[in-house]
């Protein structure tokens, strides 16, 4: 074949070609953008839903706790919480007056074998209050105990990583490790899922599975919503 044969050739196939590429690319490239744009309706359609079935919650418990409310007036005891629904969402929850002032909301930790996950809120006054984390392993022996996984559904597992030092105590027969930690974004939004879910799986990233691996209960999803709703109503986030 010819030099000049061959050039015609090449020149042909890349006229060919070229046209289809870029059309190949541009095809990629806007599926690419729709795709992304599905995937982030999908998850503000997620995140609406679960402010809708908050607030939904939230008037229910006031409603719930208007009623306790004219009950107590009723009886002539006297609340040093007049705001019904603070009252409600403190009503099972341990206090803690700092010695700097302000107030720590915390729920008593768990003793039974596992994995635990527990918010509290530490209130310096006015809006200023701090959502915090502790997250425990208590078993027979020690593990290599750096977080925890949350699986909510069949797709999404939450992490919430040790960012502080995990620390490791004698507790009855066995042991407990753990550690505190202020909440960032990614501990804050596992926590909010796992309150609005009221089911799921709380399990240590670790090789193979572990008997200290273990199912959510709906009482600690409700008591996790709570103590969320209690720190976006101290910080002016959310009406009561």
């Amino acid at each position: 074949m010819g030099k000049f044969k061959m050039i015609a050739i090449l020149v042909l196939i890349v006229g060919l070609v070229t046209p289809l590429g870029v059309i190949a690319i541009q095809h990629y490239q806007e599926t690419k953008a729709v795709v992304a744009e599905r995937q982030e309706k999908e998850l503000q359609e997620k995140l609406e839903a679960i402010e809708a079935k908050e607030q939904k919650e939230l008037a229910e418990k006031r409603a719930h706790w208007a009623e306790q409310e004219a009950k107590t007036l009723k009886s002539g005891i006297k609340d040093d919480k007049p705001d019904e629904v603070l009252r409600g969402l403190t009503m099972q929850m341990e206090e803690q007056s700092l010695e700097g002032g302000g107030t720590v909301y915390y729920y008593a930790r768990p003793t039974e074998s596992g994995v635990f996950v527990q918010p509290y809120v530490v209130h310096n006054g006015g809006t200023d209050a701090q959502l915090w984390v502790f997250v425990c392993h208590i078993g027979q022996n020690p593990v290599n105990f750096t977080g925890i996984d949350l699986q909510l559904s069949d797709e999404k597992v939450f992490p919430i990583k040790a960012r502080s030092e995990v620390k490791e105590l004698p507790d009855g027969d066995g042991m407990i490790q753990f550690f505190n930690q202020v909440a960032d974004k990614n501990d804050e939004d596992a926590l909010r899922y796992m309150g609005s879910s009221g089911v799921g799986k709380i399990f240590m990233p670790l090789p193979g599975p572990s008997n200290d691996d273990r199912y959510l209960n709906a009482h600690e999803c409700e008591r996790v919503q709570d103590m969320l709703d209690l720190y976006d109503i101290l910080r002016g986030k959310k009406k009561t």
